[in-house]
């Protein structure tokens, strides 16, 4: 209901708007709004104890208005110096977001000798798996400079995994290795003890 009143008494609001504005701004001196009850006993009071203070307030101070015509401000967009910046360590400016790594991790650009990142871990991981012959452990402990027993351990114990797609899909399922179960279960009895024999020198 509000929202239609509103609606309806908008058109009549507006009406002669521009005139009524030029009407109250050509006007000598505005209406002052009226005054609390407590202000106006201390204008009284001021008017009573220091009138020519009061009356020098009223008046224009010819002196003071012209120090204000004279008075310009202008503002230039500076760039402020910060104090703190390091130009060997800028900070900075790309504030585009992050995007995802390949391994979740950022890698190290400068690797010390005797170290490998993940990406180049995996490299040479992958082509001994299809090239043994050609990428043995000693041309990779050669190629990234790293222990030859170390690049060993590495071929031995972490491979990278392969998918196996079947040509035709009913196949049945086949593991590596015999199936013979590693606990055999002994069926034959065992000799049984003696139920123990009470001691004829209990108290």
């Amino acid at each position: 209901m509000g929202k239609l009143l509103s609606k309806v008494s908008h058109p009549f609001k507006n009406f002669n708007l521009e005139s009524r504005a030029h009407n109250i701004i050509s006007q000598p001196k505005p209406t002052p709004a009226p005054r609390f009850q407590t202000d106006e006993i201390d204008l009284q009071r001021l008017m009573k104890e220091y009138p020519e203070a009061y009356k020098e307030s009223l008046t224009k101070n010819e002196e003071l208005d012209k120090y204000l015509k004279s008075v310009y401000v202008t503002s230039k967009d500076v760039k402020p110096e910060s104090k703190t910046a390091n130009p060997n360590k800028p900070l900075p400016t790309d504030r585009r977001a992050v995007e995802d790594f390949i391994f979740g991790v950022k890698e190290s650009i400068n690797v010390p000798e005797g170290k490998i990142t993940l990406k180049d871990a995996l490299e040479f991981i992958t082509q001994h798996q299809n090239e043994p012959k050609i990428h043995t452990s000693q041309s990779i402990a050669e190629r990234f400079k790293i222990p030859e027993e170390t690049t060993k351990h590495v071929l031995k114990y972490f491979k990278v995994f392969q998918v196996y797609i079947p040509q035709e899909r009913n196949v049945k399922a086949k593991f590596a290795g015999p199936s013979v179960p590693k606990i055999t279960v002994i069926k034959h009895l065992r000799k049984e003890l003696p139920p123990p024999t009470e001691s004829k020198d209990k108290t």
